[in-house]
C-alpha cells in the first residue's frame, strides 16, 4: 500500500502545482488589465481577460485526470489496506478528492461563474491535504490484524 500512497502524494502534488499555475495566471490577468501599458514596457505578458473562461475550463480539464486517478487510488487504499489508521486517512482523502471533483465538474459546466482565481483555492487546499495525508500514511506502521 505504501506505493499507492506515494503515487497519490505525487498526483496530488502535480495537481496542486497545475492549480496554482492556473490560479495565479488568471488572477494576474484580471488584476493587471488596467496597467497593460506598464506591463508592455517591462515585457511582462499576461493572458487577455477575454479568455479567462477558457482558462477556467482548461484548468479543470488539466486537473481532471489527476483527480480521477487520486479518487481511484484512494478508494483502492480504503478497500485493500489492512492498517486501520491508513484506511481512516484514505476515507478522509477520498472526501477531499470528491470535493475537488464536484468543483471541477461545476467549473466545466459553467466556466464563467466558477472563476479559477477564486475556486482554485479548493484545488490547492485539498491537494495539500491529499499530499500531507498520503505522506503521513507512508510512515504509519499501525495495528494490522494478526494473521492466524
Amino acid at each position: 500500500m505504501r506505493s499507492k500512497n506515494i503515487l497519490c502524494a505525487v498526483f496530488g502534488f502535480l495537481m496542486t502545482l497545475i492549480a496554482a499555475f492556473f490560479g495565479a495566471s488568471i488572477h494576474s490577468s484580471k488584476t493587471n488589465v488596467h496597467i497593460s501599458h506598464l506591463n508592455e514596457l517591462d515585457h511582462i505578458h499576461h493572458f487577455d481577460p477575454e479568455i479567462i473562461p477558457q482558462l477556467n475550463a482548461q484548468a479543470a480539464m488539466f486537473t481532471m485526470p489527476f483527480v480521477l486517478a487520486l479518487l481511484f487510488f484512494e478508494l483502492w487504499i480504503v478497500f485493500k489496506s489492512d492498517i486501520r489508521q491508513v484506511k481512516n486517512i484514505a476515507i478522509g482523502l477520498t472526501v477531499a478528492a470528491l470535493i475537488i471533483l464536484v468543483v471541477a465538474i461545476l467549473t466545466l459546466m459553467n466556466p464563467v461563474e466558477f472563476d479559477f482565481s477564486q475556486w482554485g483555492y479548493v484545488w490547492i487546499t485539498m491537494g495539500i491535504f491529499i499530499v500531507a495525508g498520503n505522506a503521513l500514511s507512508i510512515f504509519i506502521k499501525g495495528n494490522a490484524p494478526q494473521k492466524v
